[in-house]
């Protein structure tokens, strides 16, 4: 008898498309990806996934995408990776596909017979407020609409799992980087292309992990006999710091860098000047307070609990990740390749 197929959403993106190969290489069971009509899913195809072009507003869609699977491991949804452009627009779009498409799924998994249903949040639900290692439970701080969709979407399985006993894990990654990246890599590969980088707060910790160990860890919370019900923040275990970050891919490129330190007071009043006049004329911002309050705080959280109940082990230390990732997508095309 084949095994039951597993259900992936988000598998064009970077973590899913690592997630896709993890799962093909490993178990072997049949995948299935609910993608955007528009997505291009030709490698995807090549690794002979079954590809279920539909949204996850479509209960039509839905249905179909869950039928017969064991497993979902949802990583679809709306990306917000600048949170400069906080709007009415934005949170009804977050509230409609995050939180809404994500209760939708669950919802027709659960009555579809799904076991588990392993939903790829976010550690930034912890907002912009210092953290070190800090664990699942961690004191959230004020943070960004993205965010709060998250938080409110996590909230609302758990409490479906409760009801219902569908198995809900929880993974809460931050700053995924790797093949086929789209947010973190580009922007690193740009600002250190340029040689000279203005910082304010470098040495504040940012937490990242690669792909294929997020990957590995999502894996890991669909089979943890005692992950139902739990959340699990999954990062690389490195403690490092923007400026650290920023040399180590300086060195992967074989390219020079100087930081150039600004002040936060005067880069934070600025900013405060620039939201206001970007309001008057109701354009983006170019900086905002929020984001300057990230910046300038460390960001680093504890996987103890993924180690001790997944047997999460990182692999790969940035340095090592960055020696297995074809950095030139980036160089040429500022995008993934």
């Amino acid at each position: 008898m084949s095994a039951s197929p597993v259900l992936v959403t988000g598998a064009t993106g970077c973590l899913g498309s690592h997630l896709v190969e993890e799962l093909l290489d490993g178990s072997g069971a049949p995948v299935r990806a609910l993608v955007r009509p528009s997505s291009d899913t030709g490698r995807l195809e090549g690794r002979g996934v079954e590809i279920l072009r539909g949204s996850l507003l479509d209960p039509g869609d839905l249905a179909a995408a869950v039928d017969g699977v064991e497993v979902v491991y949802h990583l679809g949804g709306v990306v917000v990776d600048d949170n400069r452009g906080e709007s009415p627009e934005r949170w009804r779009q977050i509230e409609e596909t995050n939180i809404g498409g994500t209760i939708a799924l669950a919802r027709t998994a659960q009555a579809a017979g799904v076991r588990r249903f392993v939903f790829c949040s976010s550690v930034r639900i912890f907002g912009f407020g210092n953290q070190l290692l800090w664990p699942e439970d961690g004191t959230r701080t004020g943070s960004d609409l993205y965010s709060r969709g998250k938080a409110e979407a996590e909230e609302a399985l758990l409490e479906l799992g409760r009801q219902t006993g569908l198995e809900i894990v929880n993974v809460r990654p931050r700053f995924i980087y790797g093949d086929r990246d789209r947010y973190v890599l580009p922007k690193l590969v740009d600002q250190v292309r340029r040689g000279r980088v203005p910082m304010v707060g470098g040495h504040t910790i940012c937490d990242l992990v690669y792909a294929r160990d997020c990957a590995t860890a999502i894996v890991l919370a669909s089979t943890g006999p005692g992950a139902a019900g739990e959340s699990y923040n999954i990062t690389s275990g490195e403690c490092l710091s923007l400026r650290e970050i920023l040399l180590e891919v300086a060195a992967a490129l074989g390219q020079e860098i100087r930081f150039v330190g600004l002040p936060a007071p005067a880069v934070i009043g600025a900013a405060a000047a620039l939201e206001l006049g970007a309001r008057v004329l109701r354009r983006t911002p170019p900086i905002t307070r929020d984001q300057l309050r990230w910046y300038l705080n460390d960001h680093h959280f504890s996987i103890a609990k993924a180690r001790s109940e997944l047997g999460y082990e990182p692999r790969y230390p940035l340095a090592r990740a960055l020696a297995e990732i074809d950095l030139q997508q980036f160089l040429e095309t500022g995008s993934p390749s």
